[in-house]
């Protein structure tokens, strides 16, 4: 996996997060192990986001039913109270639920709106995992959820008002995906610890770790919740074995009729088969092809970054145009079966596609690439065409830009 970072731009992300921690402290001493409440006051963070940006959003922008939700004292608040009979939010009715105490909701609010998109693209290399916001606007005293732990660790980013933290005790074991809170059923601990989290202030919570986060003081409380959607080893093994029974013919067949009501005569001669394939999976996986699969995916599911593309593409590209490789954006040059059937070919990956590239241009198009700027007449090809086809492709997915 390959991108062109600015380095300085995920640096100060990072550091709004952790400061006065080190990256290498942080990861050593904190992630997926404890909570971490940074003391530091970060007034770059009003940048992110502000009042007036939620007024516009709820006022102004189109909400499908997804793009918001609401809370009120530790339950989901029921759609019907604020959504048409259709699914469509009603706006009025969001606010009149906001009035008597409901928290608004903006789950992934950065797919709208580019600072926040821009923030977690910075932070995705750091991490090694994908990034999402969720926003939270909580009316003076009153909180959106009871206590509860999430399936995903979290920095919160305190904008405006306060939160009253309370901090309760760790799930025995990560919890995988999916594995939510259950009240009936899952002990929060012991309340360890509170805290007023303060505008500019910023807060860790690994996924495991019971907390809740009641409103303080007179004003409303506008907070981004900034999830690290991260990959297991589970997954990566599941990747894994599936790559690898490609190679194990066997993996193919049904199983054997009897299997779930064997009365115990063949038991054995089942249980030999599975430690059979067992052996086969740990022999031919690959953890080179694993990780291929696993980058590859990383990298088609980050979504583009589109801004400014279609002017350039409306205007044309001149031979000597300056293009520049946005900021934080991934690709990986790739290889894989021509389309001839015959050999491979490279092709390179990034948001939402795959172009194959011939061998002329592959390698100058990676160095040109790496370079982080450069013009169509800085290559030299045979096939002009090719080379505008690809360059297009690559502005309008949002790789390239012109300068």
């Amino acid at each position: 996996m390959q991108g062109q970072p600015n380095h300085s731009a995920a640096k100060q992300a990072v550091e709004m997060l952790i400061a006065p921690l080190t990256a290498d402290e942080f990861f050593a001493e904190y992630y997926e192990r404890k909570y971490f409440h940074n003391p530091v006051i970060h007034p770059e963070a009003a940048d992110l986001l502000s009042m007036d940006r939620i007024d516009e959003v709820i006022s102004d922008s189109e909400l499908p039913p997804s793009s918001l939700s609401m809370a009120k004292s530790g339950e989901g608040l029921d759609p019907a109270e604020y959504t048409f009979e259709n699914g469509v939010i009603d706006r009025g009715a969001v606010l009149d639920s906001y009035r008597d105490g409901a928290t608004i909701i903006l789950p992934q609010l950065h797919l709208a709106d580019g600072k926040l998109y821009s923030f977690c693209l910075a932070l995705e290399r750091e991490f090694g995992a994908r990034m999402q916001t969720n926003v939270y606007l909580t009316p003076p005293e009153a909180h959106g959820f009871g206590i509860h732990y999430d399936d995903h660790d979290v920095f919160v980013i305190q904008i405006a008002g306060a939160k009253q933290w309370e901090i309760y005790g760790d799930r025995d074991g990560l919890p995988f995906r999916g594995e939510s809170f259950r009240k009936d059923r899952d002990d929060p601990g012991e309340l360890k610890e509170t805290f007023i989290l303060q505008p500019g202030e910023c807060l860790y919570v690994p996924r495991g770790t019971a907390h809740r986060a009641p409103n303080h003081g007179d004003e409303p409380s506008l907070h981004i919740t900034v999830g690290i959607l991260h990959q297991t080893w589970a997954e990566f093994m599941l990747e894994a074995v599936g790559e690898a029974t490609l190679r194990i013919p066997e993996m193919r067949h049904s199983l054997p009729r009897k299997l779930f009501f064997d009365d115990g005569s063949e038991r054995a001669d089942h249980a030999a088969m599975f430690s059979s394939l067992m052996n086969e999976i740990a022999e031919k996986a690959s953890f080179d092809a694993t990780l291929a699969a696993f980058s590859g995916n990383f990298v088609k599911a980050q979504g583009p970054r589109l801004r400014g593309a279609l002017t350039a593409l409306s205007q044309g590209i001149g031979a000597d145009d300056r293009l520049r490789v946005r900021e934080h954006i991934l690709y990986s040059f790739e290889s894989a079966p021509s389309q001839s059937g015959e050999g491979e070919e490279t092709q390179i990956v990034l948001s939402g596609s795959s172009m194959p590239l011939s061998a002329e241009l592959a390698p100058q198009l990676r160095d040109k690439i790496a370079a982080g700027q450069f013009a169509k007449s800085d290559f030299s090809v045979s096939d002009a065409e090719e080379l505008d086809d690809i360059i297009g492709t690559l502005v309008a997915y949002g790789l390239l830009l012109p300068e």
